[in-house]
């Protein structure tokens, strides 16, 4: 797990500079030093280091802690040091609602600030300096989607997250706090724009463990390193880089933060065995037929819906009972492949066979969402990257690339047929981001017909609005794994789709489902049940996922819409 800063990298165009206010005013002592570098030691467990460079500098923002109860005489002895930056209203010292700080500036205008928390409880970590640091608390990431930012954060690095809104967020792992905003938003107290800049973020992590399983988490090509200094990746433009320390793991449950609650990695409802089983299901399914492959889908996304979400104990067990149900019909295709070794190289060829799936709408999809399911298996689980496990995924996306259902959307014999250069997709335009994507396919659900009859033939009106979540999910994923030109390459099929499921019987419009107005993905008598169909689990795990994009007081209204949805489930 990541336990704290351990190492700060920024740059200056003045190393003088920089030691005349950091050692001189703020009296950090100087650990080393050259003509292009010098390094600070705040505390002793984090080092700030400042690199010269010929270039202009984006300022960056960070936060140290300092004792609350001797808050009040470190402001008073900075400010005979340093300016202090002032509110709208005159003051330097602005109490919110957990807390005081104050802000100041250094002269490559880095926006710093000291906070103090009055429910921190002091004598756990020794004050270090004239003023007393404790450690360094906030460094600020802006980023330009920031919330696609901070759920790769929380998925891949284990972070929690808080005081999250469409521009800004906390993401927490130990005392460490990143400040994830917008480059749209602006730096209190001074509206000072949030540009992004250059700088190499060191995280303290506890063990070989943690970072054996980032890195199996990352795509090859944003590790910049990997050796005895620690794991080094880029990240949403940022250069991290992952360092195991004798930092103790309690810090920040001893210092009584708000979110050092230390849980299990997998709830032991649902534990790893699950991401193995489904992945087992999805490839031999896939060997049977892309359809065959729910089953294994199912039993993914009801691992990773509870390694990436905190749900409630009747949801999990839910999830678990509708698991071993959906198993006990499909017995064999849970019976493991023989032993073999696995082959990185592989990981290629599942990219190429999502290729004809992102090029061309078939299935509603499924090549993707089916697909990206399995190579986030893979991802979190090298060693499964077998011949076997390879080859029935490979099928399955074969086989999900040409359709089978002609007739799949109202009003049309044979939609494969359609020319593309006769569709105009003018109203609905190209998504913006994974924020603008998730919205938009989300608001898709104010309308839900239930799947019917109609002159005779059957669709699946519901049906294809469920895989317009799916879908729509596995292309923000594969952005998120680090595939951003595939997620991009597919999200013209996402948008045909979407006009293609809108075509409904006009006398039906006004035979919509309603959910109640306290509706909620995880009520219990949802996952009280058990469902025959796949998707009772899939469904639920791609919308919360998608929640988490879109505006916090978006969320409530559009999760309702969702449940229009599950109330069809059987």
């Amino acid at each position: 797990m990541i336990t704290h800063f351990t190492g700060l990298t920024l740059k200056t165009v003045s190393i003088q500079g920089v030691k005349q206010f950091y050692h001189g005013l703020l009296q950090f002592p100087v650990v080393r030093e050259s003509e292009a570098e010098i390094a600070f030691q705040p505390t002793p467990d984090f080092t700030l280091v400042f690199e010269e460079v010929f270039e202009p500098i984006a300022p960056a923002h960070i936060a140290f802690e300092v004792a609350f109860s001797q808050f009040d005489s470190t402001v008073r002895s900075l400010a005979e040091q340093v300016p202090l930056l002032k509110w709208p209203d005159g003051n330097v010292v602005e109490p919110f609602d957990s807390g005081v700080n104050v802000y100041f500036r250094d002269g490559d205008g880095n926006l710093l600030e000291f906070i103090a928390h009055p429910d921190l409880k002091e004598g756990v970590l020794t004050p270090s300096g004239k003023y007393g640091v404790l450690y360094l608390r906030e460094v600020g990431l802006p980023v330009e989607d920031p919330v696609a930012a901070r759920l790769w954060m929380q998925r891949t690095l284990g972070f929690t997250i808080a005081k999250e809104s469409e521009q800004f967020a906390f993401v927490i792992g130990g005392t460490a706090h990143a400040v994830v905003v917008s480059t749209r938003r602006k730096w209190i107290p001074i509206s000072m724009y949030a540009l992004a800049p250059t700088l190499e973020l060191t995280y303290g992590v506890t063990d070989e463990r943690f970072i054996d399983r980032v890195r199996s988490a990352l795509d090859r090509r944003m590790i910049l390193s990997d050796n005895d200094e620690g794991l080094h990746f880029r990240m949403y433009g940022y250069s991290i880089r992952l360092k195991i320390t004798s930092f103790p793991k309690d810090i920040a449950a001893k210092l009584n933060l708000p979110s050092a609650a230390e849980g299990e990695e997998v709830n032991p409802v649902i534990d790893d065995q699950y991401l193995i089983d489904g992945l087992t299901a999805l490839s031999r399914g896939g060997e049977v037929g892309w359809f065959e492959g729910h089953v294994g889908g199912a039993y993914l996304a009801a691992y990773y819906m509870q390694k990436e979400h905190d749900l409630p104990q009747d949801v999990l067990h839910g999830l678990a009972a509708n698991c071993r149900h959906l198993r006990a019909q499909h017995e064999d295709w849970f019976e493991p492949y023989p032993s073999e070794p696995a082959q990185p190289e592989l990981m290629d060829q599942l990219l190429e066979g999502l290729l004809p799936n992102l090029t061309n709408l078939s299935t509603s999809g499924h090549g993707v969402t089916l697909g990206v399911l399995g190579l986030k298996a893979l991802r979190d689980r090298p060693d499964l990257l077998t011949p076997s496990i390879v080859r029935g995924l490979l099928k399955l996306m074969d086989d999900a690339a040409s359709e089978h259902k002609l007739a799949r959307y109202y009003g049309i014999e044979d939609y494969t047929r359609l020319d593309p250069s006769e569709i105009s997709l003018s109203e609905i335009p190209p998504y913006r981001d994974a924020s603008d994507l998730a919205c938009r396919a989300l608001s898709e659900l104010d309308h839900v017909l239930p799947d019917q009859h109609v002159d005779g033939r059957y669709y699946f009106f519901a049906g294809e609005l469920e895989h317009g979540i799916t879908h729509a999910h596995a292309l923000i994923e594969l952005e998120r794994l680090g595939y951003a030109q595939l997620g991009k390459l597919g999200q013209g099929n996402h948008r045909l789709q979407t006009k293609l499921n809108r075509l409904r019987p006009q006398a039906l419009m006004a035979k919509g489902i309603e959910a109640p107005t306290e509706a909620s993905i995880t009520e219990s008598a949802y996952w009280s049940r058990l469902y025959e169909d796949p998707h009772a689990i899939k469904v639920p795990y791609a919308a919360m996922a998608l929640l988490q994009h879109v505006p916090v007081e978006r969320r409530t209204d559009l999760e309702r819409d969702v449940c229009k949805l599950l109330s069809l489930m059987k």
